[in-house]
C-alpha cells in the first residue's frame, strides 16, 4: 500500500468519523445477544447491536456468511463464531462497491472478533479488517485477502492474540497506530509481513515468517520470545529462523492454522507469562512449555482422552461409572478478567479417576492452576451444572480448589474458588462445556443417560457422584 493511498484513507476516515458522538455507557446498561444463521440476519443483528446501549454480542452459526456491503461496527461489538468445526467464515468477495473493507471498526468503537475466518476482503486501498478505534482478534484466521489483512489506523488499537494472518495478496498488518501480538503466526503475505514504520509494535510469542518483501518494515517497539524469518523484526535469538510451517490447512478447531513441523524451533521456545491456556484451536497447552506462534504442538483437542494405562488382572482402569460407561464434564474457553485481560481455563474430569486434566490461567491476577487432584464430581443433569472439587498446587503450595461448570439454556459459565481467598464467576466469552456420556456396552448394567442428563440414573445405578 502506498503513502499515498494510506493518506487518502485517513482523509476519507476523517470525514466518515467526525459526525460520529462518543459512545457512552449510560449506567445500567445491559448487554445484548443476537444470533446470525444468514446474510440478512448478519446484517439485521450489526445494526441492532451498533445501535445498544451496551456491549452486544453476535453469534454466528458455522456457515460462510457473504455480505454485499461493508460491516460497519460503530459500537462496542463482539462477532463470535463456534469454537468447534464447522467454524464461521466472513467472504467479502460479495462486498460492493470494489474495492471496499470487509469489516471497518469506526473511532470510538471497539470490536472483538472471536473464532472467525475472514477471506477474500479488500484490495485497492481497502483491508479486511479496517480498525479506527480498537480491535481485539482472538482464535481467528485472516487470509487469502485481496488487501491487507488488518489495517490499524492512527489513533487505533489492535490486539491479535491466537490467530492467524496468512496467503494475503498483500501485506499482512499495516500498523499506523498501536498494534499488540501474542502468540500469532503471520506468514506468506505476498506483500510483506508487518508495515509498522508509522505505529508501534509489540511481538509477544508471535512467528512473522516467510512473508514477500520483508516480514517486517522496521524492528518491533518491544518483542519478547517471538520469531521471524529474515531478521527485519528485530526479535533476537530467533531472528532469521525459519519456522518450519505447514501449509495453511484444517487441523482442527473452527479455522484452518499453520502448523508446526515436530523440528519447529518455535516448539517450546515462547514464555510462559503469558501464554494463552489453549491455541487458536481451542487446543490446551497443557505440557507447561509454550509454543511460539498460534498453532501449539502436541496441544490436546477437547474433550481427547489419552489410551488409559494397562491394568492388572484384567482389570480396566478406564474412567467408568457402570460397565463400559464413560461419564463425566469436559469444558475449555474465555471469560473477561481484571483490566480487560482474559482468563482462560481447560478442564476433563470424568468419573473414577481421583485426577483431572485441568489448566487455569488468570495472568491479571497471578493464578495458575494445573492438574486438579480431584476428591468429588458431581453433577446436576437438570440445571446443566457439573461441581468439581479437589486440589492444586498454588504459588508452591496446595491448596482446595471448587469449580463449577454450568450450561443451560444456551448460557455457559465458570465459578472457581480457591481457599487461598481468589474467586472468580463470569459467563463464557468463548469456549464450550459438554457432559459427556457414552452409555455402557452390557445392556444388563447399562447406565440410563439422558439429555439433559437424567438425575434417577445416577441413584438407580448406585453411583459415587
Amino acid at each position: 500500500m502506498s503513502r499515498l493511498s494510506r493518506t487518502r484513507r485517513l482523509a476519507a476516515a476523517s470525514l466518515v468519523t467526525s459526525g460520529l458522538l462518543a459512545l457512552v455507557t449510560p449506567p445500567g446498561a445491559t448487554s445484548a445477544t443476537y444470533h446470525a444463521h444468514d446474510d440478512p440476519s448478519l446484517q439485521a443483528a450489526l445494526a441492532s447491536a451498533n445501535s445498544s446501549q451496551g456491549k452486544s454480542t453476535i453469534e454466528l452459526s458455522g456457515t460462510t456468511f457473504r455480505p454485499s456491503s461493508t460491516l460497519s461496527v460503530t459500537g462496542d461489538v463482539s462477532i463470535v463464531g463456534p469454537s468447534t468445526a464447522p467454524g464461521a467464515k466472513l467472504d467479502g468477495g460479495a462486498v460492493s462497491p470494489y474495492p471496499s473493507d470487509l469489516i471497518v471498526v469506526h473511532a470510538r468503537a471497539r470490536a472483538t472478533l472471536w473464532n472467525l475466518e475472514l477471506t477474500t476482503g479488500g484490495g485497492g486501498g481497502s483491508a479486511a479488517i479496517d480498525d479506527f478505534g480498537g480491535v481485539d482478534l482472538e482464535s481467528s484466521t485472516v487470509a487469502g485477502n485481496n488487501g491487507p489483512g488488518l489495517v490499524v489506523q492512527r489513533g487505533a488499537a489492535a490486539t491479535v492474540r491466537n490467530s492467524t494472518l496468512s496467503d494475503g495478496l498483500d501485506l499482512g498488518i499495516v500498523d499506523l497506530g498501536s498494534a499488540s501480538l501474542f502468540n500469532a503466526t503471520v506468514a506468506g503475505n505476498a506483500n510483506g509481513g508487518i508495515d509498522s514504520s508509522s505505529g508501534t509494535l509489540k511481538l509477544t510469542n508471535a512467528i512473522v515468517a516467510r512473508n514477500g518483501a520483508a516480514d517486517c518494515t522496521r524492528a518491533a517497539t518491544m518483542s519478547d520470545h517471538s520469531l521471524d524469518s529474515d531478521g527485519s523484526c528485530g526479535v533476537g535469538t530467533l531472528s532469521r529462523t525459519d519456522p518450519h510451517l505447514g501449509r495453511l490447512v484444517a487441523n482442527g478447531g473452527p479455522t484452518p492454522t499453520r502448523a508446526l513441523s515436530p523440528d519447529s524451533p518455535a516448539i517450546d521456545a515462547g514464555t510462559n507469562s503469558p501464554c494463552p491456556a489453549e491455541d487458536q484451536r481451542h487446543f490446551a497447552r497443557s505440557d507447561g512449555r509454550c509454543d511460539i506462534g498460534a498453532f501449539e504442538a502436541g496441544a490436546v483437542a477437547p474433550g481427547a482422552q489419552g489410551a488409559p494405562p494397562s491394568g492388572r488382572g484384567g482389570r480396566s482402569n478406564s474412567p467408568v461409572g457402570a460397565a463400559g460407561a464413560l461419564i463425566g464434564v469436559s469444558g475449555h474457553g474465555v471469560l473477561r478478567g481484571a483490566r480487560r485481560s482474559r482468563v482462560a481455563f481447560a478442564v476433563r474430569a470424568t468419573l473414577g479417576q481421583n485426577s483431572a486434566q485441568f489448566l487455569y490461567v488468570d495472568r491479571a491476577s497471578g493464578v495458575v492452576l494445573r492438574a486438579l487432584k480431584l476428591r468429588s464430581l458431581a453433577i446436576d443433569g437438570r440445571r446443566g451444572i457439573a461441581t468439581l472439587r479437589g486440589s492444586c498446587v498454588q504459588a508452591s503450595r496446595r491448596r482446595a480448589v471448587t469449580v463449577v461448570l454450568a450450561s443451560h439454556a444456551g448460557r455457559r459459565s465458570l465459578r472457581i474458588h480457591i481457599s487461598s481467598g481468589y474467586f472468580k464467576s463470569g459467563g463464557l466469552l468463548s469456549g464450550s462445556i459438554t457432559f459427556l456420556a457414552r452409555p455402557a456396552r452390557t445392556a444388563s448394567t447399562a447406565l440410563r443417560v439422558l439429555a439433559p442428563w437424567d438425575p434417577a440414573a445416577r441413584v438407580s445405578q448406585g453411583l459415587d457422584w
